[in-house]
């Protein structure tokens, strides 16, 4: 177990390493490599007794993040050309600092700054991909380290979870460290808490992740990197060994995750990507096997199954009413305060003061704490990546197109997570999506400065 924090922290030191000879790489080698693990590096760091190190491995993440901005910023070559992107990015970090500095709600300055943080990354993060040099990104690389990223979780998944059939988590002190620094409680059949089992008691499984949520979410963003890297034209898609290796590892943890929400999520990434390059044979595939399954439900002789269908669709089971139930409370307390409770009303100070409100939803979340008008910038932002990304895809090619095919996935892939978890609390997911947005606002603006797109990379020998 001593590798989690081992790899961790290895990450870390060469991220930092290579920002320091301000190479960009830098920092989605910590992404990528340390992030991933991050809660079970620091669950395990715990249990081996080293609990004041904590706080500093935590930090890892805002440290690499700030020190490679100031980076990318210092050794920009010249004035920056503003995207709309960027500047509804910048007004909406401006609006959440107000509610940091003045004193709203009823947290202090340092629960406000933690709540801040939480809320507030994902525009540091943008800009690192926005105006780092893109040109020293290889795409090829970087999306083949997400996909191991995801056949890791895969083997740690069969060989260390399933085959002894015990969680993990159980083995790294993770319940024993959310409750003495997240004020959690124990909850469940299996020593750790709900997240990890369903209704019926089958059991959830995280691999290296922090949750079986969040390893879901991670094969949604392997997925939409996956499909970006075999197909970067229309109607020419290349299918290789890594593939195949990729796509049953993706399968394996989505299934082993048991998530509802992430497995329609995955295969709605699927039909877009059939839809947008054209793949007919992917869209039959979808059409006929839809009817299938909506015939078969005829003649399936098993109530429970049908149940299930019909309690989830009309949200009439136990997780879906505690997700109505977040819902409605967050809905009410934006209705009564419009322009919001607070930086720490909602989210991750809330939880651990157990007076959370609207805590089931990215959206509502965001509502709570700092109101409606914001909470519309940040949907804003959302539709104008997806809105940019389409308007530039049809005349892309090459490595810009992979980069905005990805982005265009993900963020389609994501709106269901947005709606019913909160995403932003899955580091790895919210650094390695906002990165990549970053990076094709940075690809599309070099277009219409130059009038041509990046020069073309070389293609990885594992991807030929």
């Amino acid at each position: 177990m001593f590798l989690f924090p081992v790899i961790y922290l290895a990450s870390f030191l060469y991220g930092a390493y290579l920002l320091l000879k301000k190479d960009i790489r830098g920092f989605p080698v910590f992404v990528i490599g340390g992030l991933p693990i991050y809660i079970h590096a620091l669950s395990v760091t715990h249990f081996y007794g080293f609990a004041a190190l904590i706080p500093f491995l935590q930090g890892c993440k805002e440290i690499i993040a700030l020190g490679a901005l100031v980076m990318v910023v210092f050794t920009l070559r010249q004035k920056p050309r503003w995207h709309a992107v960027d500047q509804w990015m910048l007004v909406f970090l401006a609006a959440t600092i107000i509610y940091l500095i003045l004193p709203i709600g009823p947290y202090p300055f340092m629960s406000r700054l933690l709540a801040f943080k939480a809320l507030s990354m994902f525009p540091l993060i943008y800009f690192i991909g926005r105006f780092c040099r893109a040109e020293e990104i290889n795409l090829n690389h970087l999306f083949s380290w997400i996909c191991l990223v995801t056949i890791a979780a895969a083997l740690v998944l069969i060989f260390v979870e399933w085959i002894p059939f015990q969680h993990l988590h159980t083995k790294t002190g993770f319940m024993d460290f959310y409750i003495q620094f997240f004020n959690a409680e124990q909850s469940g059949n299996y020593g750790l808490v709900w997240t990890f089992e369903t209704e019926s008691g089958l059991k959830r499984f995280g691999s290296i992740f922090s949750s079986p949520l969040e390893l879901a979410a991670s094969t949604v963003l392997t997925l939409s990197v996956l499909l970006a890297l075999a197909n970067d034209r229309f109607k020419h898609f290349r299918f290789t060994p890594f593939h195949t290796a990729a796509i049953i590892a993706t399968l394996i943890c989505i299934l082993m995750a048991v998530s509802r929400a992430a497995f329609m999520n995955y295969f709605i990434v699927i039909y877009i990507y059939a839809l947008i390059t054209k793949q007919q044979k992917i869209l039959r595939i979808f059409h006929w096997g839809a009817l299938a399954v909506i015939v078969s439900l005829f003649f399936i002789d098993n109530n429970d199954l049908i149940d299930f269908i019909i309690d989830t669709i009309l949200f009439q089971n136990a997780s879906s009413i505690g997700h109505l139930v977040e819902w409605v409370k967050g809905l009410e307390a934006m209705a009564a305060q419009p322009f919001g409770l607070g930086l720490g009303a909602s989210g991750r100070v809330s939880m651990e003061n157990n007076e959370h409100i609207g805590g089931e939803s990215q959206f509502i979340i965001i509502g709570v704490q700092v109101g409606i008008p914001i909470l519309l910038i940040y949907l804003y932002i959302y539709w104008l990546l997806l809105k940019t990304g389409f308007q530039s895809l049809i005349s892309s090619r090459g490595k810009k197109r992979k980069m905005i095919l990805s982005v265009i996935f993900l963020k389609i892939g994501m709106i269901i997570p947005l709606i019913t978890s909160y995403l932003d609390s899955y580091n790895y997911i919210t650094y390695t999506i906002n990165f990549l947005s970053g990076l094709m606002i940075n690809m599309i603006v070099y277009r219409e400065e130059h009038g041509q797109d990046l020069p073309a990379e070389e293609t990885m020998a594992l991807v030929k």
